[in-house]
C-alpha cells in the first residue's frame, strides 16, 4: 500500500514535469530542439532566451521555495507554534522593508550587501514580535496578532515611500511583489551557494532542534542549551528568509503551506518534516510559477508570483488560525489591561475640549512658510486653505473614533477597530474597483463603492464568526486576514506598472491636499450628525453589555439593534476611509484612552472618543504639513504611526 506523503509527492512531481514540458513546448523552436538546451552556444534566440530566461527561473524558485519551507519550519519548532512563518511573524517584512528603505534612502550601504541588510531587517521585525508577546509568554494568538499587525504597519509605510518616490521605486515594485523574472543564472547561483552553509548548519542542529518538542525542563535534562538553541534556530530561519528576500522579494505563505500539509500527512519526527516541508515548497512554488508563465503565454497577463500565492494562501491561513484556536490563548477583556478604577471627572472632559481647541487653532493659525513660522491673522487668504483639511481631520477623526467605540461594545473586543476587523480594507477594495473598473472617477461613485466594500467585509466576518458566537479572537483574525488579502491584491497592481495605481497610492495614504470646502463643510456635519445618531443609541449599547435575557427583558431588539449598529459602522468607517486612507488605527487609539481616562459609559465614551479621534486627526494633518516643509507627509500616513505605535504598546499589555 502506497503512503499519502509518498503519493502526494509522485502527483506533484508528475504535475510539475506536465507544466514544466507544456511551457517548454511552447517556447522551443520545434518539439524536437530539446537537445540544443544542453548547447551552450546555441545560435537560436528562443534556446537561448529558454536558457537564460527560463531554467534559471525554475532554479530560483526551487531554491526559493526550499529555504521558506526550512525557515517556516523552524520557526514553529522554535518557538512552538503551528501557524508561525516567515509572513504571519513579520520576518519577511522586516527584511523586505529595510531593503527598500536602504534602496531608497542609502544606496551606498548595498554595498556591504543585499543579504546583510534583509537579515538585518528580518532580526528586527522577529525581535519587535518577540517583545511585543513576550509578556503572554510567547502566547501563540498574542505571537500571530503582532505579526500580522507588524506586517500591516511595514505595508503602509512602503506603500507611502513608493507614493513619495514613483519613479525611483518603479522596479522596486515589481521585486516587493515577489517576482521570479530572471535575466541570467547569477541569483540562482548566488542563492544556491547561500543555502549550503544553512544547510549544513541546519544538519548539525537537527538533532536538539527535534528535542525542542518536549517541554523545556525534559530538554535540559538532556543537556540541550535550550535558549541557545531557541536563538540559533531564529537566526538561521531569519538567514534563509532573508537570502530569499534579497533576490526575488517576498513570497507570501508558501513556507506555511508546506509545513501545514506536511504535517496533516502524519510526518511525525522533525527529520522528516524538515524534508517533507523542503520539498512541498519548492514544488507548490514552481507549479504556481510555471501555472502564471502559462497565463503570460496564452494571455500576455504578467502576474507577480509572490503576492499570487499570498492571495492564495490567505484563506489556509484563516483556517489554520481558525484550527488552532483552542490551543493559541485567549484575548484579555479591556478591563484586565485598562484602567478600569479610574473615573471620568468634569476637568477631565474639559482638559479634552481645551485641548481639541487649542490644536484647531494651532493648524489654522500657525504654520511653516517661505518667509519661516508665521503665525495668520484671522482674515488671511490662507485659512481659505487652511479650513477645508482641518474639518477634512476632524470629520475622519470623529467617524473612525465613533466606529470604534460601536465595534469594541459590540463585538465585546478590546483590539476591534475598522481596521483590524478589516472594514477598511473592504472600503479600499471598493475604491480599487471603482479606479480600474470605470474610466471617469466621480466622487459618487468612490462613496458608494467604499460603503458596499465596508459592508461587504462586515457580512464575511460575520457569517464566518456567526455560529461560534462572534468571539473576539475570530473576529479579529478574520479581520486581519482580510487586510492581509487586499494587501497581497494591492501588490499585484503595483507590480502591473499601470499608472492607475499611482491614484490608488495617492488615496491610501489619506492626505487632505485636495479638500475642498464644500465638500469639508458637509462631511464635517455628516460626521456631527453620525455622532448624534450614536448618542441617541448610546442606551441599546449599555443593554448590549448586559446578558441577552436582561436586555431582552429590558424591551432591546437584540438582532434589530446589532444591525443597525454594524450598518452605523461601516458608513461610518468608509466616509472615514475616503478622506484618509486605509490604515490610521484612530478607531483603535481613541477609545481606549477615552477609556482609559475614565469614560465608561457608553455616552460619555463616545464623547470623548470623538474628541480625542479629532485631536489627533487634527494634530496628524498639521504635523504632515511641517515636518518636510515644503512637502507634505499625508495624514493618514501621519495618524498611522502615531496609532500604530499606540497599538503596539497595547500589544505589550494585552
Amino acid at each position: 500500500m502506497v503512503s499519502r506523503p509518498l503519493l502526494l509527492n509522485i502527483t506533484l512531481l508528475l504535475l510539475t514535469i506536465l507544466l514544466g514540458g507544456w511551457l517548454l513546448n511552447l517556447q522551443l523552436p520545434q518539439p524536437g530542439a530539446w537537445t540544443e538546451l544542453l548547447q551552450l552556444n546555441s545560435s537560436s534566440l528562443e534556446i537561448l532566451l529558454v536558457q537564460n530566461y527560463t531554467l534559471p527561473r525554475i532554479a530560483i524558485a526551487l531554491l526559493a521555495g526550499t529555504a521558506l519551507g526550512l525557515a517556516s519550519l523552524l520557526l514553529q519548532q522554535v518557538v512552538n507554534n503551528p501557524l508561525a512563518s516567515d509572513n504571519t511573524l513579520a520576518v519577511s517584512s522586516g527584511a523586505q522593508f529595510l531593503l527598500f528603505s536602504c534602496t531608497l534612502f542609502f544606496p551606498s550601504i548595498l554595498h556591504f550587501g543585499s543579504t546583510l541588510i534583509a537579515f538585518l531587517g528580518a532580526l528586527a521585525a522577529l525581535a519587535l514580535v518577540f517583545l511585543l508577546a513576550w509578556r503572554k509568554n510567547l502566547s501563540p494568538l498574542i505571537m500571530i496578532l503582532a505579526g500580522l499587525v507588524v506586517n500591516l504597519y511595514l505595508g503602509s509605510l512602503s506603500a507611502t515611500l513608493m507614493l513619495f518616490y514613483p519613479e525611483e521605486s518603479r522596479g522596486l515594485m515589481i521585486w516587493g511583489a515577489g517576482s521570479l523574472l530572471q535575466e541570467s543564472w547569477l541569483d540562482s547561483i548566488q542563492l544556491f551557494w547561500l543555502l549550503i552553509p544553512a544547510l549544513v548548519m541546519l544538519a548539525m542542529l537537527q538533532r536538539p532542534l527535534a528535542i525542542l518538542a518536549l517541554n523545556d525542563s525534559n530538554a535540559k535534562s538532556l543537556g540541550v542549551p535550550v535558549q541557545w538553541i531557541r536563538f540559533a534556530g531564529l537566526l538561521l530561519s531569519a538567514y534563509l528568509v532573508a537570502i530569499v528576500i534579497s533576490r526575488v522579494g517576498m513570497l507570501g505563505f508558501i513556507g506555511l503551506a508546506a509545513t501545514t500539509i506536511s504535517r496533516q500527512l502524519g510526518i511525525r519526527t522533525f527529520r522528516g518534516q524538515l524534508l517533507q516541508s523542503a520539498y512541498l515548497s519548492a514544488v507548490l512554488l514552481l507549479i504556481t510559477d510555471l501555472g502564471l508563465q502559462l497565463i503570460s503565454q496564452y494571455h500576455q497577463i504578467q502576474l507577480p508570483t509572490g503576492a499570487v500565492t499570498a492571495v492564495l494562501g490567505t484563506p489556509l491561513l484563516l483556517w489554520l488560525m481558525f484550527k488552532n484556536l483552542p490551543h493559541s490563548g485567549r484575548l484579555q477583556s479591556s478591563a484586565d489591561f485598562l484602567s478600569i478604577n479610574k473615573m471620568m471627572t468634569p476637568r477631565t472632559g474639559l482638559v479634552l475640549s481645551l485641548l481639541f481647541i487649542l490644536t484647531a487653532l494651532f493648524a489654522l493659525l500657525l504654520g511653516n512658510s517661505a518667509d519661516g513660522w508665521t503665525l495668520s491673522a484671522l482674515n488671511d487668504t490662507v485659512l481659505e486653505l487652511r479650513y477645508p483639511r482641518l474639518l477634512y481631520a476632524l470629520a475622519a477623526g470623529i467617524m473612525l473614533s465613533l466606529a470604534g467605540v460601536l465595534l469594541q461594545r459590540l463585538s465585546f473586543n478590546p483590539m476591534a477597530s475598522p481596521e483590524l476587523l478589516g472594514i477598511t480594507s473592504g472600503v479600499s477594495f471598493g475604491v480599487l474597483l471603482v479606479i480600474f473598473g470605470f474610466s471617469q472617477l466621480t466622487q459618487q461613485n468612490l462613496w458608494i463603492a467604499g460603503i458596499c466594500g465596508a459592508l461587504l467585509v462586515l457580512l464575511i466576518v460575520i457569517l464566518i464568526n456567526g455560529r461560534s458566537g462572534m468571539l473576539p479572537e475570530r473576529i479579529l483574525l478574520t479581520g486581519i486576514s482580510l487586510a492581509a488579502l487586499f494587501d497581497a491584491v494591492q501588490r499585484i497592481l503595483l507590480a502591473s506598472g499601470d499608472f492607475r495605481i499611482q491614484q490608488l497610492l495617492s488615496w491610501t495614504s489619506g492626505s487632505t491636499y485636495y479638500a475642498e470646502s464644500g465638500l469639508a463643510i458637509g462631511l464635517s456635519l455628516t460626521a456631527l450628525l453620525l455622532l448624534a445618531v450614536g448618542l441617541v443609541f448610546s442606551r441599546w449599547l449599555d443593554l448590549l453589555s448586559l446578558q441577552a435575557v436582561v436586555a431582552k427583558a429590558l424591551g432591546l431588539n437584540m438582532h434589530q439593534a446589532r444591525w443597525i449598529f454594524i450598518l452605523l459602522s461601516a458608513v461610518l468607517t468608509a466616509c472615514a476611509t475616503l478622506v484618509v486612507g486605509p490604515l490610521s488605527f484612530i478607531g483603535l487609539l481613541a477609545p481606549h484612552l477615552a477609556h482609559y481616562l475614565g469614560f465608561h459609559k457608553p455616552k460619555s465614551q463616545i464623547l470623548a472618543a470623538a474628541l480625542i479621534g479629532a485631536t489627533v486627526m487634527i494634530t496628524a494633518d498639521w504635523l504632515g504639513r511641517q515636518i518636510l516643509f515644503p512637502y507634505e507627509v499625508p495624514a493618514g500616513l501621519v495618524a498611522t504611526l502615531l496609532g500604530g505605535s499606540y497599538f503596539l504598546l497595547i500589544m505589550r499589555r494585552v
